[in-house]
Order: structure tokens, then C-alpha cells, then sequence
């Protein structure tokens, strides 16, 4: 069996307890990116490489910055989660892969993977600039909504004002089952 890592940026917590219960399951290490090792990571020798981040609008904060470390033979041991309040729906799964890995290897040739896992939001603690997005995000999805669209909406609109917790364990099952796979 090989060796994987486990790389994050987290915000409020939410990415950062997923990686470490993945990191928990697969026996590695699960380091923030900001943490001066990751500079210094022989990628190569890992069998599996998973990157975790936060989504914001449609994309995972700091892949941007992460890809820059991972050429073909690197993304082919790639798996990426991205932790939102969004339900996973195909148009979701789409946005973020485009704005995420889509940007590395728009075909997919690599056959990297990814998992949108359900985060946690308290509006109660975001301030600032985050909190003005959201007021932005909700705006636009109330003003923005066609008919078919208005019950989705609605329902992001309800998680906006009162927050959501859908962090569980058990969301990360098959992010470690495809990992094991690949190591």
C-alpha cells in the first residue's frame, strides 16, 4: 500500500475536520497549505494526493495556488474535495470541477477526482468582507431566480439566514474508498 497526504485550506473548521478524520482513515498526515512543509513535499512520493478548500461562489479557495505544485503525472494521484452549504447537484458538481480542476485539465485526461462534501455556515460569526458576499449572494438569488429555480433559492436563501451544518463523517466514505484505491 502507498502513501497519501492530505493538503487543506480551511476557514471556520469544516474543511479542516474533514481532512483530519481523512487523514485519520488513510494513517497520513494532514497539513494546512500555509504550513512552510508543504513547500518542501516531494509530491512524487505520494501514491494519493488530496487536496481540500472551501468553496466560495463556484470555486475551491486556494486550488489555484495548489495546482501550481502538480503537473500530469501528479494530477493523475489526485483526489480534491470542496466543502460548501450548496447541495451537490450536477450544476454544482460542474461549476466547481470548471472552476477548479477544469482549469488544469479540461478533459479530464488525468482522471483526477472530486467530492463536494456539505460544510457548515453560522451566520452569526462571519464578518466583514465575508459577510457582505453573503449578503450579496443572497440578493442575487432571490432577485435572479426563475420560476423553476425559485424553490432552490429559497432554500439556499433559508441556509443563509440561519445557517446549516451538514459536516458528518460519514460524507467522506467514498473520498477514502478511492483513495485506498489509488494507493
Amino acid at each position: 500500500m502507498g502513501k497519501a497526504i492530505v493538503i487543506y485550506t480551511s476557514k471556520r473548521g469544516s474543511t479542516k475536520q474533514y481532512a483530519e478524520w481523512i487523514a485519520e482513515d488513510l494513517g497520513c498526515e494532514a497539513l494546512p497549505l500555509a504550513d512552510p512543509r508543504v513547500k518542501d513535499l516531494n509530491l512524487y512520493e505520494y501514491s494519493c494526493i488530496i487536496y481540500g478548500g472551501w468553496i466560495r461562489g463556484s470555486g475551491i479557495v486556494d486550488f489555484d495556488k495548489f495546482g501550481r505544485m502538480l503537473d500530469s503525472e501528479l494530477m493523475q494521484k489526485l483526489i480534491v474535495f470542496g466543502v460548501g452549504m450548496a447541495d451537490e447537484t450536477a450544476e454544482n458538481y460542474a461549476q466547481v470541477w470548471g472552476y477548479s480542476i477544469g482549469k488544469l485539465d479540461p478533459k479530464n485526461e488525468n482522471k483526477s477526482i472530486l467530492y463536494i462534501l456539505g460544510g457548515k455556515y453560522d451566520p452569526a460569526s462571519v464578518t466583514g468582507m465575508d459577510r457582505f458576499l453573503m449578503k450579496i449572494m443572497r440578493t442575487v438569488l432571490i432577485s435572479g431566480s426563475t420560476p423553476e429555480a425559485k424553490g432552490r433559492a429559497n432554500f439556499m436563501k433559508e441556509r443563509i439566514d440561519n445557517g446549516v451544518d451538514m459536516v458528518r463523517r460519514d460524507n467522506i466514505t467514498s473520498l477514502v474508498r478511492d483513495a485506498r484505491r489509488k494507493m
